[in-house]
């Protein structure tokens, strides 16, 4: 199981939620780690988690400003279509692996589940079709069910700014 390591309200500080995610290895490294991160190699992440070089601040990027800036929409349509109600969620630490941490977007309310929330550029939307997830998406997921013990975790997007999909 998980403990919670920072609160929402504690994440909003931007620097000390980015210095947590040095400490370890987040969902998001997942993909990377097993060769499925089309942006980072799995070298450029090793360099980041020894301290040898510092991560670079991608949150003045577009697609990073707007995924943030959405995510709460995403979730909003999630409970919209689904009827599962969902609350915001910290970040988690596994208690056998302490190593490992969950960035967690929402939780489900009433189910062992949680929700991660995301935007795609419209040019993207083939990794989304019929049964499909893009892969590194599909390595965060399950990495977040390995660091909180839930069986179930839900991902939705908005494709395009204007095609919703969740699996």
């Amino acid at each position: 199981m998980a403990k919670m390591i920072m609160t929402v309200a504690e994440m909003a500080d931007r620097d000390a939620w980015l210095k947590m995610r040095t400490q370890g290895i987040g969902g998001s490294d997942a993909g990377t780690i097993v060769g499925l991160n089309p942006w980072k190699s799995k070298y450029e992440l090793w360099l980041e988690k020894t301290g040898q070089v510092v991560p670079e601040d991608i949150s003045d990027r577009e697609p990073v400003y707007w995924g943030n800036r959405l995510e709460d929409i995403v979730a909003q349509e999630f409970t919209r279509q689904t009827g599962k109600k969902v609350r915001r969620h910290g970040m988690v630490q596994d208690d056998a692996h302490p190593f490992l941490f969950a960035n967690v977007d929402r939780m489900v309310a009433g189910e062992k589940a949680g929700l991660e929330c995301k935007t795609a550029n419209g040019f993207k939307a083939s990794l989304w079709e019929g049964d499909e997830v893009p892969a590194s998406y599909y390595c965060q997921c399950q990495h977040y069910m390995l660091v909180t013990g839930l069986p179930v975790w839900y991902i939705a997007c908005l494709v395009g700014g204007q095609h919703y999909v969740y699996k």
